[in-house]
Formats: structure tokens, sequence, C-alpha cells
């Protein structure tokens, strides 16, 4: 081991509450988005939802024509195929517009601070947070969605939740190290 491997207390840049490892932690920039083959998986999930949909409105229509053969059931069936034709194609552009937010979603982590960038290219959400302008990091769980605010001393909050990132706890995480702070629940 030599002397250049232990951290300079004398180093620029270390606040009075910050410790080397986080300013370590700061100096190292880091991109974190999402996975681009699950943000496809999404958007391809909504042609497959589209399928179905068409599928669905073939087991209808089979089941109501002939107009002379229907029954009390098969109208039952229809009105139930039917029911879900629609659910399915509705969840097409629900699966389509989640699939393109969660691919232009970025948070960069650097030195200076942490910038988000959670909204899509027409409707851009951007927001730039220093290291000491976090106030707190809160995390609160709404049915089976994980959501979590990092609040600013200004009272800005950037808000992200399973929704706008497949692994909302691991972007928390990354913020709370370098902030040197822990996750409140809420």
């Amino acid at each position: 081991m030599n002397v250049k491997e232990f951290p300079d207390p004398n180093r620029r840049g270390l606040d009075a509450g910050i410790s080397s490892q986080i300013a370590d932690l700061r100096a190292k920039p880091m991109v974190l988005r999402n996975n681009r083959l699950f943000c496809w998986f999404t958007m391809s999930a909504s042609f497959f939802t589209l399928f179905l949909a068409g599928c669905m409105v073939i087991l209808v229509l089979s089941d109501v024509f002939p107009l002379s053969a229907i029954t009390a059931a098969k109208g039952v069936s229809a009105v139930m195929w039917a029911f879900s034709s629609l659910y399915a194609g509705l969840a097409c552009p629900w699966l389509w517009y989640t699939g393109r937010t969660l691919a232009s979603n970025e948070v960069k982590l650097d030195s200076r601070g942490v910038d988000f960038n959670l909204g899509t290219k027409k409707n851009p959400q951007k927001l730039f947070l220093a290291w000491d302008q976090v106030a707190a990091i809160k995390q609160m769980r709404v049915g089976n969605v994980q959501q979590f605010s990092i609040v600013a001393t200004d009272g800005s909050e950037a808000k992200f939740s399973s929704y706008t990132f497949f692994r909302p706890r691991r972007v928390a995480l990354l913020i709370a190290d370098r902030t040197g702070q822990s996750i409140q629940k809420g």
C-alpha cells in the first residue's frame, strides 16, 4: 500500500459533514436509465394485447352468428368476450405510452448533484438538485407501487415510482449514498 491510496482529508470540495467515501462516490458520474430490452418488451406487449383484442372480437362474432342459433349462454359468452376485447384494446395504448415513457426517463448523478429527466420528449420534466440542496429522501408504498420523492431545501421535489423506473429503490439508494442520508419511510 502506498500513500496515494489513503484519502486526503484536505481535498477541495469536502464540506464539514461529507466523508471522503461520499466525496469519492460523488466524483464518479453515473447515468441511470431503464433497461432498453424491458422497455422494448413493454412496448411490444401493446402489439400482443392488440392481437388478443382482435382474437376476442372473432370469438364474439362466433358466439353471435348465426343469429338463429343464439342462446342465453352464447349471449352471456359474447358479452364477456366483448368486455375482454375492450379492456385488451384499452391496454394497448397504455402499454405503448408506458414503454415510451420508461425509455426516456433518466437520472444523472455527478459531482455537482442529481439531474432528473422524468418526462417525455414532448413534455420534459427536468429538475436539478445540488447535493447540498437535498433535504430528504422519502419512500411511500401505495398499493403495489413504491413511490420515492427527493425533497429539496427550497420545497421542490422529484417524484418517481415503479412506473417511472423498473427499480426505483436502487435509484433512491444511490442518491441516499451520495447525500449521506437514509431513506425515510412515510
